[in-house]
């Protein structure tokens, strides 16, 4: 690639990226934002709409992860809804109409660049886009339905159909993150309530084993102690009675010489 290339593409992303967004009238006073996206300024019915377009492949060419690169399609689906709101507030609805179909091919694509994240294991990550995904699409639906509202009959079918098709693909994913969420705290319950049963179960074991060898063998000792202060005991009373009696018998014999 010549160093001429290099810059002219160099402005063309500047022009297609850094340019600050415009209203889409003078009536909007603010820019209405959706996520990091704002209203592009280049509208897709412009003659120079083909900058969008190189600057969004630059910029996915390099990002450094399927994370990022999803980060970034998330935004241009923003943009692009944001450009819809801009076209038909402008009163360009056959470009609108036409324009509603690539809104929600870009949400598919953003869709699929999601799940590439979540094939990827990268659960955090996918965790994070989804959530992203759902928020930034239910305001884009809002700003949508606000549009559609406002536009004629005429120009109502296209928008209604991107918006029906890019809701089947978003709820797809959503339903698939939450069918996965409710299969991980359902296995993180069972597996507490096994640790519990596996405590419980031990427990009740070592409470139910035998006397350990020294145990047994310490009790042995103290009956045989007890055992053995009981017959000191006996022998000291019988050699009590003994000595007694003898003395009975002495002092008798001994009246008995004297008279």
């Amino acid at each position: 690639m010549s160093k001429f290339l290099t810059v002219f593409l160099g402005i063309l992303l500047a022009l297609a990226v850094a340019v600050p967004a415009m209203p889409a009238s003078a009536d909007d006073a603010e820019i209405t934002t959706i996520g990091e996206a704002t209203t592009p300024a280049i509208l897709p019915d412009s003659g120079l709409s083909f900058l969008n377009g190189w600057g969004r492949s630059l910029e996915l060419m390099f990002a450094g992860s399927d994370a990022a690169r999803a980060k970034l399609m998330l935004k241009y689906a923003g943009e692009d809804a944001l450009a819809l709101k801009a076209m038909y507030a402008a009163g360009k609805y056959d470009a609108g109409s036409k324009f509603a179909h690539q809104y929600s091919l870009q949400v598919e694509n953003t869709v699929q660049a999601v799940e590439q994240v979540k094939a990827g294991q990268d659960e955090a990550a996918s965790a994070e886009l989804t959530a992203k995904l759902q928020q930034n699409f239910q305001r884009q639906q809002e700003v949508l339905q606000s549009v559609l509202e406002k536009a004629p009959e005429s120009a109502q079918s296209g928008l209604l159909n991107a918006m029906e098709n890019s809701n089947k693909h978003v709820d797809k994913v959503i339903e698939a993150h939450t069918r996965t969420q409710t299969q991980t705290q359902t296995q993180t319950q069972s597996q507490i309530q096994a640790q519990i049963q596996a405590e419980t179960q031990t427990q009740a074991e070592v409470q139910a084993q035998p006397l350990l060898p020294v145990q047994a063998q310490v009790q042995a000792t103290v009956q045989t102690q007890q055992q053995t202060q009981q017959q000191v005991q006996q022998q000291t009373g019988q050699g009590s009675g003994s000595t007694n009696a003898g003395s009975g018998n002495s002092g008798g014999q001994g009246g008995g010489k004297q008279k």
